[in-house]
């Protein structure tokens, strides 16, 4: 199976999935997760690099060093350095800029095939799909996660732990899953830094911190090249649903009879899993 996980990640953490009705029954009777396409977030800054971090990829920092540093002639003049052919050494710095690569977590992309650095994480952000999870150490529900994955009075939300969904997912042989912490960042003001290619895809923009997000990401294992076109809005990974859920919650805006109906249909499904009712107090006009 070919998964790796985040260190600050284990086995044992916690995670939720907040879903409405159509959904649940869909993964305890067709026992498949979804993985939807990065690109096809709300969040335009999905998958993107943050403005410093795209500065510094982009090649535009390496080039104004060479300019002032390099072919400045009283930078040059300053270090007792002798007089450069400006031409020749501007040319090369042309064709270094020109052939750069910008590594990707689908290999090695070379920069001159787009017209933006922005465009490369554009067109990777199609061959990568999530699968989004909530966690809080505390174990406390948020009733923005209800609201906004399970709205309405026919939702429920899956427990489980990071181990037992890796372990239930039957990936697929050519492709590779990640689990990792999403970090919420100002994306005008921090720097990440360019190292990890996978990075980019664990960082969201602070207005969604409210979501304490495990995620997992998947993409092709073999070098793909970003520039192919993709029609899958994302991908079906079969899972052994009976492992992957360890017990049900029950929207706080449910009915009684909803609870009931929830444990009926996992009993006829063969499921043996306990079924709870929402901790947080609501009041119904």
């Amino acid at each position: 199976m070919a998964y790796t996980v985040a260190p600050e990640l284990s086995p044992n953490t916690k995670v939720y999935r907040y879903m409405e009705l159509a959904k649940f029954l869909s993964l305890i009777h067709q026992h498949y997760l979804f993985f939807a396409r990065a690109s096809s977030y709300e969040d335009l800054l999905e998958g993107m690099p943050t403005d410093l971090d795209s500065f510094m990829g982009s090649g535009v920092a390496q080039m104004l060093d060479h300019v002032v540093n390099g072919l400045w002639p009283a930078s040059i003049e300053d270090r007792g350095q002798p007089a450069l052919d400006t031409k020749a050494a501007a040319d090369c710095a042309r064709a270094q800029f020109d052939e750069r690569v910008v590594p990707t977590v689908l290999g090695q992309v070379r920069a001159e095939d787009y017209p933006t650095h922005s465009a490369i994480f554009e067109a990777v952000s199609d061959w990568v799909d999530v699968s989004c999870w909530h966690t809080d150490d505390g174990g406390a529900e948020s009733m923005a996660m209800w609201k906004i994955y399970g709205a309405g009075a026919a939702a429920v939300c899956v427990q489980s732990t990071l181990g037992a969904v890796m372990e239930a997912m039957r990936i697929p042989d050519q492709m590779i899953v990640h689990a990792g912490i999403v970090t919420y960042l100002d994306y005008q003001n921090d720097y990440v830094g360019n190292e990890d290619p996978k990075q980019v895809f664990f960082q969201k923009s602070r207005p969604y911190a409210f979501e304490k997000e495990v995620r997992l990401i998947m993409y092709p294992s073999a070098e793909t090249d970003p520039r192919q076109p993709r029609l899958e809005p994302g991908s079906k990974v079969a899972v052994d649903a009976k492992h992957l859920i360890q017990s049900v919650l029950i929207s706080p805006v449910a009915s009684a009879w909803f609870q009931e109906l929830i444990e009926v249909v996992l009993r006829e499904a063969g499921f043996a899993v306990p079924v709870k009712s929402s901790r947080i107090p609501y009041r119904r006009g």
